[in-house]
């Protein structure tokens, strides 16, 4: 597993789903297919992603779309982001306001489900009830690398601003992402 195939994967169960709400289980099928070893992998390629996406005005972006977004729902949100695939993510990191010409959906960028596809994979390749502490043992031993972390960082463009400060009160949040602001406010 590597990052083409990591998002490789996510794109085709995207194309595939019968419907967005349809994709994390779709996806938990495919890649519970797949090796042990590899499920593990893509679990650490998830995890990276997800945690290079915990950006402020990103964090902006998804208070406008879900009307309030708690630390919860920013997890939730970033899990669906990636959901949306490479070229969604990347657009969304580079320009956050991007996401306002992205359709949305009946469940507008909820996510929680994404967040547990590797380990649902990982569980029914092994043919075990959910267990989190051998799950998190397994991961350590194939963590990606420092090196690995590095070159999935150095896909990542940023919008110059992706960490500025935003407080709901102020009216600061509509002006980090107008367009968003606008579709959604």
């Amino acid at each position: 597993m590597d990052r083409h195939a990591f998002w490789t994967l996510i794109e085709q169960a995207r194309q595939d789903a019968p419907s967005p709400d349809a994709l994390p289980a779709l996806l938990t099928r495919r890649l519970a297919a797949q090796d042990a070893d590899t499920i593990l992998r893509w679990c650490g390629y998830f995890q990276i992603y997800h945690a290079l996406s915990y950006k402020s005005r990103l964090w902006a972006a998804a208070y406008i779309i879900t009307d309030g977004c708690s630390d919860d729902g920013f997890d939730y949100f970033r899990g669906w982001l990636i959901g949306q695939g490479q070229a969604c993510f990347l657009a969304a990191l580079r320009d956050p306001d991007s996401l306002a010409s992205h359709a949305l959906g009946a469940t507008p960028a909820e996510g929680e489900d994404m967040l547990v596809v590797g380990a649902n994979a990982w569980f029914q390749r092994r043919g075990m009830a959910p267990d989190y502490t051998a799950l998190a043992e397994a991961m350590r031993a194939h963590a990606p690398s420092a090196a690995d972390h590095a070159a999935l960082k150095a896909t990542i463009h940023y919008a110059a601003d992706i960490d500025a400060p935003w407080d709901d009160v102020d009216g600061d949040v509509e002006a980090l992402v107008p367009r968003l602001a606008a579709r959604f406010g």
